[in-house]
């Protein structure tokens, strides 16, 4: 984890928000890159984003975002270096609009290993606990909002700890795989 942000050039003070997975539109990655570009006036942070494009199209028009200072870009990697780029990261950025109905795996795992998650609003992510992410109003506030949510959480670390480890235990609590696999079982039985 240490290696691995002195690798990429940033420091212990600075805030590493990541951005994960597949890179589609409703990622809403350009509204993140601008966000970032609004907070890096009043923050020390940085901006990890890890990995494929869905389509040419769309990392073609993100290309001049993708480029700015601060902005590390890394491609597809395997999961064991998934794990490294997560631990690396002081917080995760996973906005979803419009969403498809699915829980995401990239919020639940950033959050079982207590980092803050900023989510989108919106019925997928309703059962977190209000405490446990931060939720940003999909419209015409979500930039406003995710900026102001950057600058919070790198200015008051201890504030973004409290969310992660809140979310951490959420995370054991509802997602613990025995209990899972019994509310499966009693559902199928």
């Amino acid at each position: 984890m240490i290696r691995l942000r002195q690798q990429l050039g940033i420091g212990a003070q600075t805030f590493l928000f990541g951005v994960f997975g597949h890179l589609r539109e409703s990622k809403r990655l350009a509204t993140v890159l601008r966000a970032f570009q609004r907070a890096r006036k009043a923050a020390d942070i940085a901006l990890l984003v890890a990995g494929e494009f869905a389509s040419a199209d769309l990392a073609r028009s993100l290309e001049p975002l993708l480029t700015g200072e601060r902005i590390l870009r890394v491609g597809y990697v395997p999961e064991r270096d998934f794990w490294v780029q997560a631990a690396a990261a002081d917080g995760c950025i996973n906005l979803r609009y419009p969403t498809a109905g699915e829980t995401s795996g990239i919020a639940i795992r950033l959050m079982g290993i207590g980092k803050p998650v900023i989510v989108t609003a919106g019925c997928e992510t309703s059962r977190y606990p209000d405490a446990a992410c931060l939720r940003v109003d999909a419209g015409p506030a979500e930039e406003e909002m995710l900026t102001d949510y950057m600058i919070w959480l790198a200015r008051y670390p201890v504030d973004a700890r409290a969310i992660g480890e809140r979310g951490a235990a959420y995370i054991r609590e509802f997602h613990d795989p025995v209990q899972v696999a019994d509310l499966y079982w009693r559902a199928l039985s």
